[in-house]
């Protein structure tokens, strides 16, 4: 049987059928920037950005609680302080696991914090010029394989979220690309390019986001719910503040 097993598996590659590769797992961030030094403005990079003047009063606008342009959060005003989503690349730049499984014609990534599932359609549909029921939190995503990477074109982003921790900005007509790789057993790269001339000059591509394979892990629940985190304000945040 082996012989023709070993037949079988080259005529498919000669025919050009290549096995899906498979990012299946739970993973958690475990490299990348986001913990300040230089001129950094963002976690997705280690320098400044291309801003427009738009986009560098934007991100003047927000006013988030960690980083280095960070104020006191009872004087901030970061979306999540009234347990607002945090939207898909705070998440994924965020040091929560997520899970991503192999479905047909789709790539679902289940995303602990918030306990969201986001679809990366691969039917073979193309990522379309905008969508006009959204924006959505975690956007409209359309993905493909180049070899062994999977391409992820997202779009209808909400910009009312913050981009990271550090409040950095994007507006609703911004187009994201994601390279998810995996380079290890063990161990995914992802890089993402933002297009956005409402914010940014030209497009820039992030220094590359690594993620470590979690053994035995689930993902678990993680919801900010309003309930909590009114009376977290109301106890903590706001006197840390010397807010009243």
């Amino acid at each position: 049987m082996r012989p023709l097993l070993f037949l079988v598996s080259a005529l498919l590659a000669a025919s050009g059928y290549a096995q899906t590769p498979d990012l299946s797992g739970v993973w958690q961030r475990s490299g990348g920037p986001g913990r300040g030094g230089g001129n950094a403005v963002s976690q997705w990079s280690s320098g400044d950005l291309p801003f427009t003047a738009a986009g560098r009063e934007h991100l003047n606008t927000n006013k988030p609680g960690k980083g280095p342009r960070a104020v006191m959060p009872a004087f901030g005003n970061d979306p999540m302080g009234q347990a607002n989503p945090p939207g898909l690349y705070r998440t994924l730049v965020y040091n929560r696991p997520f899970e991503f499984i192999h479905a047909q014609g789709k790539i679902v990534q289940l995303l602990e914090w918030g306990r969201i599932h986001r679809i990366i359609f691969t039917d073979g549909r193309a990522a379309p010029d905008d969508v006009p029921a959204g924006p959505y939190w975690y956007g409209y995503s359309v993905g493909k394989w180049e070899g062994d990477t999977l391409v992820v074109t997202t779009l209808g982003v909400d910009s009312r979220a913050f981009m990271d921790e550090w409040g950095t900005p994007f507006s609703d007509e911004a187009r994201f690309v994601e390279r998810w790789k995996r380079t290890a057993p063990n161990r995914i790269e992802m890089t993402l390019t933002v297009h956005d001339p409402a914010t940014y000059s030209e497009p820039w591509t992030s220094v590359p986001m690594t993620y470590a394979l979690q053994a035995n892990a689930d993902v678990e629940e993680m919801i900010f719910a309003p309930i909590d985190e009114v009376v977290f304000n109301e106890r903590i945040r706001d006197p840390a503040g010397g807010k009243k």
